[in-house]
Formats: structure tokens, C-alpha cells, sequence
């Protein structure tokens, strides 16, 4: 797409969308918990936060606004973030999604599954299908994406557990099991693409062999 084209694309749907969500979650929820667990005196703090947050929707937007991404990533890059939103909005019997444990697993485990499984595609779709390498290794290489991504979200999990009283993080504990689930999830992802090009590959040789016939 031209650098020059001012047409609306799907990705600016989405980071606008998005970026409409967290102007919203800022007024409504993340304010007054921030109020609640730092103090008025900590705002600073707060417009920070929001201050990174708007620069990554940002700098993400204008880095893919003119890729090829496609609307069914887009909309399952959506799932997981509403998934997240739910998972501290949502009330399941007098307790908060993430505090519930589903099967013995708590439910913010589901989340880093979810998410890391689609991390994993979108690194598929917009890098790791176009490397010249080796299957195995490009595969390796987008586990170790999917992981190192998660391991930026730990940090900042640990930030917050030594910058904000009463938080409900975790311990050191919650940050494995939380690389665990991304761990899994994004291995998930590599058996469930190669399941889906082998789909793909089948359905070609039998549409060619019928028009040959």
C-alpha cells in the first residue's frame, strides 16, 4: 500500500476502537483504583502509565497501518483483549474473574493461553511466514518471540508489585506460571498452524487431481 494513501484501513478501525476502549477504562475503572491503591498524591504516576500506554497503540498503529493485516486477526487480537478486560471487570459469584479458578486453573492463566496462542499467529502471519529458514526454526523463533513478549509483561507486573501497595499481581510464583501459560500457548499455536497448512495442502492436491481428471 502506498505510504501516501489516506484510506481508511482496517487497522485504523481497530487502533481507534482501541484506543476509545482505554480513554474509557482510564475514566471509568483504572482512575479510581489507581486513587485507591496510590493515593491522589501519585497522579503523576498515573498519567505516566496512560502516557505509555497511548504510545504503544500509537506506535503500533502507524507500523502496521499499511501492512496486510488481515480482519480475522484483527478480530482475534480483539477476543483476548476483551478477554483481559473481563477477566478484572467481570464478577462470577461475589469475586472478580481473575481471582476464579476454572478446572483448577485460575482464570488469568486462560488469559496468558489465549493471548500467547494468538501473539504467536500474529507473528506468523506478519513476520515469521516470510523468513527464509527451515520450518522448525522459524517456529523456535516465534515461540521465543511469543515468550520474550510475555517476559516484558512480567516486568512490568514486578514493577508494579514493589510501586503499588495491596496490588493484585502476584508473587514470583504467579510470573512462572504466567510464562508457563504463554509457554503453552504459543506451542499450541505452532502445532495448530502446521495442522491448518497440512488442511490447506490436502484440499490443493485433491482439487488438482479432480481437474486433471
Amino acid at each position: 500500500m502506498n505510504r501516501c494513501d489516506n484510506r481508511i484501513t482496517a487497522v485504523d478501525i481497530f487502533s481507534g476502537m482501541n484506543l476509545l476502549l482505554f480513554v474509557w477504562m482510564c475514566q471509568k475503572v483504572y482512575y479510581d483504583r489507581f486513587i485507591y491503591y496510590r493515593g491522589a498524591g501519585h497522579l503523576e504516576e498515573f498519567f505516566l502509565y496512560a502516557l505509555v500506554i497511548l504510545g504503544v497503540i500509537t506506535a503500533a498503529w502507524k507500523h502496521l497501518r499499511h501492512c496486510a493485516v488481515p480482519a480475522w486477526l484483527l478480530v482475534m487480537v480483539q477476543a483476548g483483549i476483551v478477554m483481559h478486560f473481563a477477566g478484572g471487570l467481570g464478577n462470577w459469584q461475589g469475586a472478580r474473574l481473575y481471582d476464579q479458578l476454572f478446572f483448577g486453573i485460575r482464570y488469568d492463566k486462560y488469559v496468558h493461553f489465549v493471548n500467547a496462542f494468538i501473539c504467536g499467529w500474529a507473528l506468523h502471519v506478519l513476520y515469521f511466514n516470510f523468513l527464509s529458514l527451515a520450518r522448525w526454526l522459524r517456529e523456535l523463533q516465534q515461540i521465543v518471540g511469543v515468550l520474550g513478549l510475555g517476559a516484558v509483561v512480567e516486568i512490568v507486573e514486578y514493577l508494579v508489585t514493589l510501586t503499588v501497595i495491596h496490588n493484585g499481581v502476584g508473587g514470583y510464583d504467579n510470573n512462572m506460571q504466567d510464562m508457563i501459560a504463554n509457554f503453552a500457548g504459543s506451542v499450541f499455536c505452532v502445532f495448530v498452524i502446521r495442522i491448518k497448512d497440512r488442511i490447506v495442502v490436502n484440499v490443493r492436491l485433491t482439487d488438482t487431481r479432480a481437474l486433471e481428471r
